[in-house]
């Protein structure tokens, strides 16, 4: 399983959004929540109307779903990402029954060019079976997969 963003960390487009975590709202003094959320801001922290911002954070997420959809193995992305959905920072959402959690489908409009960018990567993906084969044997005779318990093989 390959990933970037999952439910509890920051959204996609929040990765590129955010330096730190903004979990005010959630009651805990913004302590609940990972710190290491390794994200970068693009050089403003939030929301912004900067075109050359805005043009950066839509490059990073194109780019991140273009690594992701071109790795070997099985991708996962988190609901929302491919219409950059948003959190507003808040990357321990769990608790909130809001506009900070919910899926804000209104955005698939506006970002229509990053909706169709993860389309085409998804076709793209679906078109080149090297992409989606398994990876050959490990060398150490260790299998594909394989599932264990306090100890290993268990």
């Amino acid at each position: 399983m390959n990933f970037l963003t999952c439910h509890d960390g920051f959204t996609l487009r929040d990765l590129y959004s955010y330096n730190v975590k903004h979990n005010e709202a959630n009651g805990w003094n913004n302590t609940d929540g990972s710190d290491d959320n390794r994200s970068w801001n693009c050089g403003h922290e939030g929301e912004t109307e900067d075109e050359a911002i805005c043009a950066l954070r839509l490059r990073m997420m194109k780019n991140a779903c273009g690594v992701l959809l071109c790795s070997r193995g099985t991708p996962m992305f988190l609901a929302g990402d491919e219409f950059g959905n948003t959190q507003f920072g808040n990357n321990n959402s769990y608790c909130q029954d809001n506009e900070i959690s919910w899926l804000d489908w209104s955005l698939l409009e506006q970002n229509r060019e990053l909706y169709e960018f993860f389309r085409f990567m998804t076709a793209f993906r679906r078109s080149h079976p090297a992409l989606r084969h398994p990876t050959e044997p490990c060398s150490l005779g260790f299998p594909d997969m394989s599932c264990h318990s306090v100890r290993p093989w268990g």
